[in-house]
């Protein structure tokens, strides 16, 4: 399960990139998907096979940080793209 959850994570990421490139969205949104990433990658990290003492740290505490950043970020570049226009 933990080798599918990385290649569910990966996916994710290239899947959020293209969705940015198809809306054209901005610099702000890129760099909101790229912390996304790393923080998912230290969530990768935290769990391992043979102790999964942190899995609720990883699933619970990890998602909601990384759902309230990548939130920030998406919504700041969108209003930066209204502000501008």
């Amino acid at each position: 399960s933990l080798v599918i959850t990385k290649l569910l994570h990966f996916c994710t990421i290239l899947l959020l990139f293209y969705t940015g490139f198809l809306l054209e969205l901005g610099l702000i949104y890129f760099i909101g998907v790229v912390i996304s990433g790393i923080l998912l990658f230290y969530e990768n990290l935290i769990v391992k096979s043979n102790d999964t003492s942190r899995l609720n740290t990883a699933f619970f505490t990890m998602n909601g940080v990384i759902a309230i950043f990548f939130l920030f970020f998406s919504i700041g570049d969108v209003f930066i793209k209204w502000e501008f226009l």
